[in-house]
């Protein structure tokens, strides 16, 4: 017969799991989603986005003609969820929206060209792709995003509340495997997104 557990006990387990609740709920959470017939290759990209923003996003979110953006706001406050990446097309190109929940704001954003994962892995020789990387979030970099332009500063700080920020005391670099890049051209106005 095992031993029951004492009050000490079960008073550090309760504190470790409210202290452990009150570090997921403080970083940033998402739901990345396709609106409108998207096709094959765009429903991939999202699947791929999804990867990106691991572990704070929700991995098998069913996405359903009917559903509305209402339906998915109503459960994202309850959820935690604080961004949604939201991927369209038309006949002419392919769009993203990231949306700032629950007041906004909400970027738009025109996508040029892209490659899958699938794609990526293909042309490499040796992958070294594994799942132990998605358990810790990316480290996020931003090339370029100094110049003047307050949309450049609000995309700037949209990119960096997607993600949980880094504590450069505490953190262990073995624990981050994975970056996300975003690089803006302030010629061409276009921004670079590699991960």
């Amino acid at each position: 017969m095992g031993k029951s557990k004492t009050k000490n006990q079960k008073k550090s387990r309760a504190q470790a799991i409210h202290v452990a609740e009150d570090a997921y709920r403080s970083v940033p959470h998402s739901f990345v989603f396709h609106r409108g017939q998207v096709g094959k290759n765009v429903g991939q990209l999202v699947q791929d986005m999804r990867r990106v923003m691991q572990p704070y996003t929700a991995e098998s979110l069913k996405v359903r003609k009917k559903n509305l953006l209402k339906d998915f706001v109503s459960i994202a406050g309850p959820l935690g969820v604080t961004h949604f990446i939201i991927f369209g097309k038309t006949p002419n190109s392919i769009n993203m929206r990231l949306a700032r929940l629950p007041k906004g704001p909400m970027l738009y954003f025109k996508v040029l060209k892209y490659s899958l994962i699938k794609d990526v892995v293909s042309s490499l020789k040796k992958h070294r792709m594994h799942e132990q990387q998605f358990t810790h979030h990316p480290l996020l970099i931003l090339s370029n995003f100094g110049v003047d332009g307050m949309h450049v500063k609000l995309m700037a700080t949209m990119f960096q509340n997607m993600f949980p920020s880094i504590n450069v005391q505490k953190v262990n670099l073995n624990s981050i495997k994975r970056c996300v890049l975003f690089s803006f051209d302030p010629e061409s106005q276009e921004i670079q997104f590699r991960h």
